[in-house]
């Protein structure tokens, strides 16, 4: 549970699969039924897939690089850059990315035979602070011995409005220009080809009722005795929601994915959702909620969504008002999907010890059939 002070989407990803060891999660293997191809297995945070004119392309937030699965030289290399998508022709590409403490970040446009265009995402925030007006933190229920401890656990006030930090996460394309979905504003950006930036949408803050069962997960998580943390039971707490992609259907509309915030791993539920965005008008509805880890969302051209539970170790599919498991893989982090095909970003088993990561396995990039 933390913010700048809270758990932010590079943290909140890396954190949790070390605590919660999913290198055991269910796997994919060429006996699967819709088992296809590994594209690539040189990557360790595969956060967003790009695939255009049947090439695919990764952007790997924690080496910093978009790159071809299949080329050994990046298309481009920025800071924590982890969002990227391309125009349907090729000709143009924009990529997202800020450095490690979000006071530099930007959205990068490179357009054949123009100069490249920078968008200024944290001066933006600095100015505007889209989600500052919105209030985070215990909600109702209250008590001192709940907002020493979860300001402790937060490191700041126990309730809080949005702070300045910028983090975009994921880029989409759309015929007026390029849509950014920011894991630090809390917000779906909207940048023109000259470099404008306009809000889109605040995405709703995340409130949870703490039961005993989930006061308990969180105590273990933080290493406290028994009953150190019962005065939380009854607590609302709004946790701020996490925008870790954003695609655009075939009519315009947008879709959202956040992680909800605090504690990534199951101890408070399988939380993260999926929002429908109206482009124009912010409105947002809530077309997939439940999900374990919603690190990423694809849309088929039919309307069918795949959604990510990087926690869960699945691909889910929702489609007809039916849910389904698409795919069962090991720490998925990123989806995409194309004609029809599935495209699956796989986080780098990694473990978190005393002396640094380890690297037990790297990231890849599967495709699978639909």
């Amino acid at each position: 549970m933390a913010r700048k002070r809270r758990v932010k989407a590079v943290a909140a990803v890396a954190c949790a699969v070390a605590a919660i060891g999913l290198a055991g999660a269910p796997g994919a293997s060429a006996d699967s039924v819709n088992w296809h191809k590994v594209l690539s297995e040189f990557q360790l945070g595969p956060f967003n897939l790009a695939v255009n004119q049947q090439k695919v392309y990764v952007a790997d937030g924690f080496l910093g690089t978009l790159t071809r699965t299949g080329a050994s030289t990046p298309l481009a290399e920025a800071p924590g850059l982890a969002g990227a998508d391309f125009s349907p022709d090729g000709s143009a590409y924009a990529y997202a990315w800020s450095n490690d403490d979000h006071t530099v970040a930007a959205l990068t446009i490179h357009s054949s035979g123009r100069p490249d265009v920078v968008a200024d995402l944290a001066h933006y925030e600095a100015v505007h602070n889209p989600d500052g007006d919105v209030t985070y933190g215990i909600i109702a229920n209250g008590n001192p011995c709940a907002e020493e401890i979860l300001g402790g656990l937060t490191g700041g006030p126990a309730t809080y409005t949005g702070i300045t930090d910028t983090h975009p996460y994921s880029v989409a394309w759309s015929s007026s220009g390029w849509y950014v979905a920011d894991a630090g504003m809390n917000a779906v950006l909207k940048v023109d080809r000259t470099g404008h930036v306009s809000t889109v949408a605040v995405l709703p803050p995340q409130p949870v009722t703490l039961t005993q069962p989930m006061v308990d997960a969180i105590a273990g998580e933080a290493g406290a005795p028994d009953g150190a943390f019962d005065c939380l039971v009854g607590v609302t707490y709004a946790f701020e929601p996490v925008p870790t992609d954003v695609e655009v259907d075939q009519r315009g509309a947008l879709y959202t994915s956040i992680l909800p915030g605090g504690p990534e791993s199951p101890a408070l539920g399988a939380r993260g959702k999926v929002f429908k965005i109206n482009a124009s008008t912010g409105a947002r509805t809530t077309v997939a909620s439940g999900l374990l880890g919603a690190t990423n969302v694809a849309v088929a051209s039919d309307g069918t969504l795949y959604a990510t539970e990087l926690f869960g170790g699945k691909v889910t599919k929702f489609a007809h008002g039916q849910r389904s498991t698409a795919v069962t893989v090991d720490r998925p982090l990123a989806v995409e999907v194309h004609g029809g095909y599935i495209y699956v970003g796989q986080f780098a088993d990694i473990a978190f010890g005393p002396n640094g990561p380890e690297i037990n396995a790297p990231g890849s990039v599967l495709r699978f059939k639909r």
